[in-house]
């Protein structure tokens, strides 16, 4: 953690961040596999039931994030104008611990939908928005690296989680003719009140150790409905073309990660391995993945943003077309693991630093929660694609769409400008 030109006040900074960041992380992955489990194991819904709750989950993210957005650019308090909303996860994260005690679905969509959607997103906005307001272009993708890195700890938490919650919390499926085990609801009220605990800590000790500029380094205070309004100004918008240009390569690469993700989980416990033999690939796969992410970040502030993207996600994509042949083979899902978690994780690093140098530096919280469509309508298409592509052929042939739209967007990459001067 200590990075060459990193003063003191910095390492602190993005160590922090990368906490948050960490509960994030582990409250979203508790949030996408637990509250879907416990619509199905503990409420004994339908499919649907759970679709129509992350669908509106994603819409109302979609919404109130670029709200929150435009509210904490134009925040002027004494602790400063992202910090606050932190304070928001301690709401979420009570609101995920109540989630586990619903018996009505109608409650448990008010509770992931607008409760926690509205919470969570502030937080996210203003946790997003800390890193290009802390961290000069020239260290962003080093920082971004640590971050990252540090995040990778929550997943690590979430998926030991996932493997002990059903060790210790699994019985067998009591419906007429279903086989395999579910989570009790005992059980997922424990694991939530975990998730929920944690991402309330973090953004108690964000609120209370991050740093901002003063409110006098600050640009003028806009007002909201001015600044909703320039939003779907086409003179403002154009202006930014290199922002939407990344926006939309952006776009196409998360989608291909997005085809995967549904079904991800699904396909690892597929291939029947023991508690062990899970772990030890996670053993073997994840310094790949923290080691990728650091040099990644560094490779880019050296040498620039964009010039190790394309032959990054070629090398990635090789690893992503072994998976359909490794169903039922263990030797070769060792190799391809460590490839697929490397093109989910790290190799956004480098396209992190690069989006966040292309903010508007006066509107960072506002074109963040633009941003923001990236995850929303890459999970629709993604869904939407990766889940014909595992009906009609079989879900180990999910990863050859990786490939697809990973190399779809080199050349809308190469497009983005340089942000790095290299001089």
């Amino acid at each position: 953690m200590t990075e060459k030109g990193f003063s003191k006040f910095l390492k602190k900074q993005v160590l922090l961040i990368g906490l948050l960041y960490m509960g994030d992380y582990l409250f979203f992955f508790f949030e996408q596999n637990y509250f879907n489990t416990y619509i199905d194991h503990v409420l004994f819904l339908p499919e649907l039931y759970i679709s129509v709750m992350v669908m509106s989950s994603a819409i109302i993210g979609l919404i109130t994030m670029f709200v929150w957005g435009i509210i904490s650019d134009n925040t002027r308090t004494k602790f400063g104008r992202r910090r606050p909303y932190l304070l928001l996860g301690i709401i979420a994260g009570i609101a995920m611990m109540f989630f586990g005690l619903s018996l009505d679905y109608r409650l448990c969509l008010i509770i992931d939908v607008f409760i926690i959607g509205i919470a969570s997103n502030a937080f996210l906005v203003a946790e997003r928005a800390l890193i290009p307001d802390t961290v000069e272009v020239e260290k962003r993708g080093q920082a971004n690296g640590i971050i990252n890195s540090i995040s990778y700890i929550g997943l690590l938490i979430g998926v030991a989680f996932l493997l002990i919650g059903n060790e210790l919390f699994g019985i067998p499926d009591p419906r007429p003719g279903a086989d395999g085990t579910i989570i009790t609801q005992e059980g997922h009220i424990i694991l939530l009140s975990v998730g929920g605990l944690l991402f309330a800590i973090v953004g108690i000790i964000g609120f209370f150790f991050i740093k901002e500029k003063r409110v006098s380094e600050l640009p003028e205070k806009k007002k909201f409905f001015a600044e909703l309004k320039k939003t779907f100004n086409y003179g403002e918008l154009k202006t930014q073309k290199e922002f939407f240009k990344i926006l939309a390569a952006f776009l196409i690469f998360q989608t291909g990660i997005s085809s995967i993700m549904p079904f991800l989980f699904i396909f690892i416990f597929d291939q029947g391995l023991t508690t062990l033999q899970l772990l030890l690939g996670i053993v073997i796969a994840f310094p790949f993945v923290f080691l990728a992410s650091i040099y990644l970040g560094r490779l880019s502030d050296k040498f620039g943003r964009k010039r190790f993207v394309p032959i990054s996600i070629i090398i990635v994509s090789i690893g992503f077309l072994i998976m359909p042949f490794a169903s039922g083979n263990y030797i070769l899902f060792m190799i391809g693991l460590p490839f697929v978690l490397l093109g989910v994780l790290a190799l956004v690093t480098p396209l992190n630093a690069w989006s966040q140098d292309l903010l508007p530096e006066e509107k960072r919280g506002k074109f963040t929660g633009i941003f923001n469509i990236v995850n929303t309508v890459s999970q629709i298409i993604g869904s939407i694609v990766g889940g014909i592509v595992a009906m009609v052929f079989g879900i180990p042939w999910i990863f050859v769409l990786v490939p697809i739209f990973f190399l779809a967007s080199i050349p809308v990459f190469l497009k983005v400008k340089e942000t790095v001067n290299r001089e």
